[in-house]
């Protein structure tokens, strides 16, 4: 069965079992993105990969009617330490208003050359269901 919620499948059409975004109750949880485009990591460096990352968490959580004004908490995972200026630069070029409360680590990511994978909680403006399927927690 097709989920329109689900990610683009990275590296060779791996399907991973998980949706974009989930809502339950007034906030949505936005599962780890990657700088994924058209099925395949996109990117060179760490403030490229950041900014498509974080493009895919507002296109995840626009299916919700929200965006990046309203994530509240965001877990980062950073391949490299050195990275992390040059990161924290792009990330916080994104945010117009407060910034989301974070967590940042650095972890061997899961497909090779990914520098960045970012997750999202935020809240939540409406309670509509897309794709007119039934809202999970309404």
């Amino acid at each position: 069965m097709t989920n329109p919620d689900r990610p683009l499948p990275p590296n060779g059409g791996i399907d991973p079992p998980l949706s974009a975004a989930m809502p339950v109750d007034e906030l949505i949880f936005v599962s780890g993105q990657l700088a994924m485009r058209d099925g395949r990591l996109a990117g060179a460096d760490i403030e490229s990969q950041t900014h498509l990352a974080l493009d895919n968490v507002e296109r995840a959580l626009r299916r919700w009617d929200s965006s990046l004004d309203d994530v509240i908490k965001t877990t980062v995972w950073l391949s490299r330490k050195e990275d992390f200026e040059r990161f924290n630069a792009a990330y916080g070029s994104r945010f117009a208003h407060a910034f989301p409360a974070r967590s940042t680590t650095v972890a061997e990511l899961l497909i090779d050359g990914a520098l960045v994978e970012i997750d999202a909680v935020a809240k939540r403006r409406t309670h509509r269901a897309p794709f007119g399927t039934p809202a999970l927690a309404d």
